[in-house]
């Protein structure tokens, strides 16, 4: 029963965050006109950042007549790792709740035991040799916070034009190892401290499916601004800029391809390095959600580029414990770098590469990602099981 689990666990994980479907032209969304849907699961994932991750999901759908695809939608984690990471959430979103406009929310309590940090910069701690368990390579760090998001479509909802204003905030503990890097270079942000930010983007979305796109693309502009006024200990800003384009090369063959650029200016904190801005959030570079094959975190900066093209098959449709699934594969290329003010990043060409291939199993929505990638710099290979498509 664990596949069908884990389809039903990944579909529910993702409604709250995912717009309604477009519609086909001339046809209303579809809808339930009252009543609860609710479900819990147990969870369960791997990867080769955290380790096996075991803990549970539920969520709760509330129908009302006119509101699509649901008019409330509440959900909630329970997340540990072998590892000692734990993600715990409880999430809103509502789709119509002032009228065409999009509430969304989320409290969050996040800690992890060893978080990576390699230093700064594009050439960072170039005596590692894969250990991640060496003290000199991590830090202990808790965060607990929450954001809101409010979004629209100004020009109606089967426009592309999307856009957002929103508000985050967390409070980071840091505790470092005597031998850490983190002790060596004793960046801005050891003391920890309060981040919040405004937010705010516009982004212009023709893909023909949120969840498993063919044809279109998405582009998208973020800011996000820092300051005394905003909550936070530091005085930052920060911009994101994303293009995710889909081509179908035939029925059953996607190529798909993402470009980002994510910048930082002012006072940033260590801890915010690794972050990119925008609606689907990434950390890098390297790790599942940048560059696969290269460890979590690895290089770091105040300036961020990665580009990831997958080359996407569906193989088959199955019938799964009755549940009709479709079965595809990827080959993918990764690479990516970063650009730190006051240390040396190399030439411009020097990019970090990471190659590999994976299956993926999806119903409707929901999507589940098995990924084995390498680097071809280190030669070292990582694993990843996880839910929806990396872009």
């Amino acid at each position: 029963m664990f596949i069908p689990s884990v389809l039903l666990l990944a579909s529910l994980s993702a409604a709250p965050v995912v717009p309604p479907p477009k519609p086909a032209p001339g046809l209303a969304p579809a809808k339930k006109d009252a009543g609860v849907d609710a479900i819990a699961l147990p969870l369960v994932s791997f990867s080769s950042d955290h380790g096996f991750g075991y803990g549970g999901v539920g969520g709760m759908y509330l129908y009302a007549p006119g509101k699509a695809p649901y008019a409330h939608a509440i959900g909630a984690q329970v997340f540990f790792s072998s590892r000692g990471v734990q993600n715990h959430y409880i999430r809103y979103d509502g789709p119509q709740l002032i009228g065409q406009l999009r509430l969304e929310g989320r409290l969050e309590y996040r800690r992890e035991m060893r978080s990576p940090f390699f230093g700064a910069g594009n050439k960072s701690a170039p005596d590692f040799r894969g250990d991640e368990s060496d003290p000199r390579y991590s830090f202990d760090k808790g965060a607990p916070g929450f954001w809101v998001r409010l979004r629209g479509r100004p020009f109606g909802l089967t426009h592309p034009l999307q856009s957002y204003v929103g508000y985050g905030w967390r409070h980071t503990s840091v505790d470092t190892y005597e031998t850490s890097m983190l002790e060596k270079e004793k960046p801005l942000g050891m003391e920890g401290g309060s981040t919040g930010q405004l937010l705010a983007g516009v982004l212009w979305d023709t893909r023909d499916d949120e969840s498993d796109p063919t044809e279109g693309g998405v582009e998208e502009l973020a800011l996000r601004v820092s300051g005394s006024a905003t909550g936070s200990r530091y005085h930052y800003a920060g911009i994101t800029l994303s293009e995710r384009r889909y081509l179908r090369l035939s029925s059953r063959l996607t190529l798909a391809h993402r470009l980002t650029l994510d910048m930082l200016f002012g006072d940033v904190p260590f801890y915010e390095w690794s972050n990119t801005g925008g609606v689907n959030v990434s950390e890098g570079i390297g790790g599942m959600s940048s560059v696969r094959g290269i460890e979590r975190n690895r290089f770091l900066g105040n300036i961020k580029a990665f580009s990831n093209t997958e080359l996407r098959f569906q193989a088959t449709q199955l019938q799964v414990f009755g549940q009709s699934m479709k079965l595809g594969a990827v080959v993918f290329m990764d690479f990516g770098r970063v650009w730190h003010p006051g240390v040396p990043d190399g030439k411009w060409y020097e990019w970090h590469p990471g190659i590999g291939g994976g299956l993926r199993l999806s119903r409707r929505a929901a999507v589940v990602r098995m990924d084995y990638a390498r680097s071809t710099e280190s030669g070292r290979r990582r694993f990843y099981l996880t839910f929806g498509h990396m872009f």
